[in-house]
């Protein structure tokens, strides 16, 4: 798998003096491969290839890791800074929580964070966070939505956002699919499902997720958006391979999901789509 990372987000992760084409020769003897260096400057970006293996690689932090590592090897000082695993969350409590219903299965979906949202503005992204998603080939959207993606690219932790006053009953079931069940993805396309697909269902039995892959069309978030759910979440991987290879459908949260990622980084990445 290839990633685009550019050097000014690797170095909010990674403190080194080491020079783009250092950090090329050196992670590319020992770790991912950088193929490529494209730009100059502030806008340097390396175009990394990194084995399918490792996961917890495929991410800005995680390359950034990797970096700490391996450039001292080498007589290059390097340190990780702004380590996930290391940040302390404290979750204030909320005086009058929104009403939401929960109901999981711990086999398909080991780990489940989310949060509601209230009197969100769905606009722009600021002038940062457009460049970095850009610069890592990324397509800003909005405001809600670019911070999915900042953490998925940022992280290697993927996570959706539902429109909250789209689900019926504010009620949310995730189970395995039947066969023929079908459900529009936010990308317009119709999906027949084979049957054990991870799908998350609301209170009238709607598909409103193909968990994993891509969210439902019914539920995404638009300008009109007021209330938004945070979704963050690990899943079986079998099951998200299987579906993604039987109905064509790659995406890059697919491609994650389906190598198995840390249940442990649930946890961060949610405290930093709040933070957000």
């Amino acid at each position: 798998m290839n990633i685009l990372v550019p050097d000014i987000w690797l170095r909010e992760y990674l403190k080194t003096k080491a020079t783009p084409s250092q950090l090329k020769e050196y992670l590319s003897l020992c770790g991912p491969s950088i193929e490529r260096i494209y730009g100059t400057g502030k806008d340097t970006v390396y175009d990394i290839e990194i084995t399918g293996n490792r996961p917890d690689a495929m991410s800005v932090m995680g390359v950034a890791r990797e970096a700490a590592t391996i450039l001292p090897r080498f007589g290059i000082a390097a340190t990780l800074a702004k380590d996930p695993y290391k940040e302390k969350v404290i979750f204030a409590k909320v005086a009058k929580p929104l009403p939401l219903t929960l109901k999981t299965d711990s086999g398909l979906n080991p780990r489940w964070m989310s949060i509601i949202f209230d009197n969100v503005s769905v606009k722009t992204s600021p002038a940062w966070l457009r460049n970095y998603l850009e610069l890592a080939g990324m397509r800003s959207i909005n405001t809600v939505v670019d911070i999915t993606n900042f953490l998925m690219r940022g992280l290697g932790q993927p996570a959706h956002v539902f429109d909250y006053d789209a689900i019926e009953g504010h009620t949310m079931t995730l189970r395995a699919s039947k066969k023929g069940e079908t459900l529009i993805t936010l990308d317009g396309k119709k999906h027949t499902l084979p049957g054990g697909d991870i799908v998350i269902e609301d209170k009238s039995g709607k598909l409103i997720d193909l968990c994993g892959i891509m969210g439902g069309e019914n539920s995404s978030v638009t300008e009109k958006t007021k209330r938004v759910i945070l979704f963050v979440q690990t899943y079986h991987p079998l099951n998200i391979r299987k579906t993604s290879m039987a109905l064509g459908h790659r995406t890059e949260a697919a491609g994650l999901f389906e190598k198995g990622l840390d249940t442990e980084l649930v946890k961060p990445a949610f405290a930093e789509g709040i933070r957000l």
